[in-house]
This record gives structure tokens, C-alpha cells and sequence, in this order.
């Protein structure tokens, strides 16, 4: 057993090196960026109560990206049996509608990439989240979804098809090079 001190500091690294990589998966699931911050901050109070046996083994990487993905699902669960109260209409004529420029011509390319996102099917968006933007290997996916590599290697060419399909209809062809180029080099 690790001393006290030891502990603690190994679930600090931890924490430090997984909290924005959780954040943007349950993001990808979630949509709500102060709910994804509760989901791995729960997550991680967990582990510190209840798992500190995981702290500084490999295991605990894949407990917790099963453990946010979970925890994002049962939170959706939740959201969608709660009612909200009650709609009266008045809500979309008091929101104030952002329209483009007529002189910008730029792309928002975040925006763009994060539209293109939410057109992916969730597992196919999942898998392209672990490995993108978590940096996981096919090997290290398939173990924390529980499918196997080669469903890992279809739902990412699927992605890619998809994404680069998306783009090219909003863009045009600089756009996709601009962002597969992102993707490669991130």
C-alpha cells in the first residue's frame, strides 16, 4: 500500500493530466461545458473515495474514460426525464438571433469542426473523440469501449468520410486540407 502523501500526490498528477481530456469526451456527449465539468469532477471524487487502489496504474486511465462516458449517458437519462417547466413561446421571441456579417468571409473553423462533430453518429463521434482529441490508440480504445480494433478502425475511416463529406459541402476543398492537417499534426 502507498503512503498517504505519495497517494495524493500521484491522484493530483492524475488529475492534472486527465481533467481537460475528460472534459472535451463528456463534451462530446454532454453538449453542456459546466455539466461535463461536474460529470469528471465527480468522477474523480469517486476514485478518491471509493478506487484509490487505481491511482497510478494503467487501469485507471480506462476506468475513467468508461466511467465519464457512463456517467454522461446516465446524466442525459436524467435531463430528459426532468421537466423543465412549462414552454410558453415567448422564449424564442426574446432571444436575440446572431446573423453572420455581410463582410466576413472567414470561417469560424471551431465552428465549423464542432458542427461537423454533432453530424457524426454518437459511437462513431466517440471513437473519433478518444482518438483525436484524447490521443488514444485504436488498442486503447477498443479496451475501454469493449469492441474490437478493427470496429475501432471502421468507425474512424466512417468519421473521417463523414467529416471530410461535411466540410467539403460548408467550404470547400482548403478547408478539409486545413483541418485533416490540424488533425495530423494534433
Amino acid at each position: 500500500m502507498q503512503e498517504p502523501e505519495q497517494l495524493y500526490r500521484l491522484f493530483q498528477e492524475t488529475f492534472y493530466k486527465y481533467y481537460e481530456p475528460l472534459c472535451k469526451y463528456a463534451f462530446t456527449i454532454v453538449k453542456e461545458p459546466h455539466s461535463c465539468e461536474d460529470i469528471v469532477q465527480e468522477t474523480f471524487l469517486r476514485v478518491w473515495e471509493k478506487k484509490q487502489n487505481l491511482i497510478g496504474s494503467e487501469e485507471l486511465t480506462w476506468y475513467l474514460y468508461t466511467a465519464i462516458r457512463n456517467n454522461c449517458l446516465s446524466f442525459l437519462e436524467k435531463r430528459q426525464k426532468t421537466v423543465l417547466g412549462d414552454f410558453n413561446g415567448q422564449e424564442i421571441i426574446d432571444t436575440p438571433v446572431e446573423r453572420p456579417q455581410p463582410g466576413a468571409k472567414e470561417a469560424d473553423y471551431d465552428t465549423l469542426l464542432k458542427a461537423a462533430l454533432d453530424n457524426l453518429p454518437p459511437k462513431c463521434r466517440e471513437v473519433f473523440v478518444l482518438s483525436r482529441v484524447s490521443n488514444l490508440t485504436y488498442k486503447q480504445i477498443s479496451d475501454s469501449l469493449g469492441i474490437s480494433i478493427k470496429t475501432v478502425e471502421n468507425q474512424m475511416g466512417k468519421a473521417l468520410k463523414i467529416l471530410r463529406a461535411y466540410i467539403r459541402g460548408k467550404q470547400g476543398l482548403p478547408v478539409i486540407v486545413c483541418i485533416i492537417f490540424l488533425f495530423l499534426t494534433s
